[in-house]
């Protein structure tokens, strides 16, 4: 086959669907979806992140396995091999191939960002603070025990199912919720005690106990 032949031949066959020009295409193309297939099946059954507990002086640290970050690392992998493939293919799929480029270099920045950033939830005798986001966006929600006067669980409407937030009334009413998600969940127990130790009134939930059954299930997985 000619130059011009290459440059000419149709890149569709007749029912629209794309003519691969080199073998490997088709076989990355293949393992682009198995294991995007595999990760979205896996992300559903999950479940709760193992998370690691450490104690420096008198603060108790809690912090994700890094295994639960892989995820973060794999798609863009995955799509920058489909950048490539793109890459392979004449016409205007090498659009598509500057696009995918662009978003494997998002994907990389943010899963760089995210895996580097220090993540946890910290608990020390006067305060807890939960650190989550990036390292260029963190997003940061602390409770100070020492003025705090009451503290609860409360269950808010969520886009699937309900969620939780840690909720602190202040001694002057002044109100601060923070998110109860992975580390967090793991931390609960703890928090209370420590919140009780400083004479906070604990609220209960509907089973007697201050962490309402769904939290409770969570945590015995």
């Amino acid at each position: 086959m000619t130059e011009v032949e290459k440059k000419t031949k149709a890149t569709v066959d007749d029912y629209g669907n794309p003519i691969p020009v080199h073998p490997i295409q088709v076989h990355l193309a293949r393992i682009i979806v198995v294991v995007a297939f595999v990760m979205i099946i896996a992300l559903q059954f999950s479940g709760t992140s193992y998370i690691n507990v450490a104690t420096k002086g008198d603060s108790t640290v809690y912090t994700e396995n890094f295994s639960s970050k892989l995820p973060f690392i794999i798609f863009p992998v995955l799509t920058g091999i489909g950048a490539f493939v793109f890459a392979l293919q004449p016409g205007i799929y090498r659009f598509f191939s500057v696009a995918l480029v662009a978003i494997t270099a998002w994907m990389a920045f943010n899963t760089f960002d995210i895996v580097s950033s220090n993540h946890n939830v910290t608990l020390t005798p006067t305060r807890v603070t939960r650190e989550v986001g990036t390292k260029a966006k963190p997003i940061r929600h602390s409770i100070d025990f020492t003025k705090t006067a009451y503290l609860y669980i409360d269950q808010v409407p969520g886009s699937r199912e309900p969620k939780h937030e840690l909720v602190a009334i202040a001694a002057d009413g002044a109100e601060t919720r923070v998110p109860i998600s992975g580390m967090m969940r793991f931390a609960l127990p703890q928090i209370l005690e420590t919140a009780s130790q400083r004479n906070i009134i604990i609220g209960m939930s509907e089973n007697g106990s201050a962490i309402p059954d769904a939290l409770q299930r969570d945590l015995s997985k």
